[in-house]
């Protein structure tokens, strides 16, 4: 729920005038690419910057969750950059998808291990109501990645 304020903040910001006048951003699909983008980007840089709170997410029954936890922070990572770049968006918003489905699992278990000190400084309920969010993250992807026919029209510029 934090991070879709934090993702939704940056998609307003480059809505201002003079960003919305780059190319790249021309668009409200592009401006939904770049959020994300840098949101992935973001996120995933945090799985190294405190990987001990990452790796209390992972279900017990995964080995080695430091690798898990390094390994979704490089595919987050990579994700974010795909989403930067026009040519790779599509599949970049594949394997964001993807990897949004792959941690649901991690997201449940942090939801329903309810121990007082989870990864976020928020209450038990909080991490509940986060696991939703996440079809917000999935249609998000989707419709700046361009796999959304909603995106497949609002990724072009007006013209005219």
């Amino acid at each position: 729920m934090s991070f879709a304020l934090i993702l939704i903040s940056t998609f307003l910001l480059l809505h201002l005038p003079p960003l919305r006048r780059l190319p790249s951003l021309s668009t409200p699909t592009r401006r939904a690419a770049v959020a994300a983008g840098l949101f992935f980007i973001g996120a995933g840089v945090m799985h190294f910057v405190v990987p001990a709170q990452y790796d209390a997410m992972i279900p017990p029954q995964l080995p080695s969750p430091r690798f898990w936890t390094l390994l979704s922070g490089v595919f987050e990572v990579a994700g974010g950059v795909g989403m930067l770049i026009p040519r790779t968006r599509k599949l970049a918003a594949l394997g964001l998808i993807a990897l949004l489905l792959a941690v649901l699992p991690a997201n449940i278990h942090e939801a329903a291990s309810n121990q007082g000190s989870h990864v976020l400084p928020f209450p038990d309920w909080y991490f509940w109501l986060r696991i939703p969010f996440q079809l917000i993250y999935l249609a998000w992807v989707a419709w700046a990645g361009g796999l959304w026919p909603l995106g497949s029209r609002a990724s072009r510029p007006v013209t005219g």
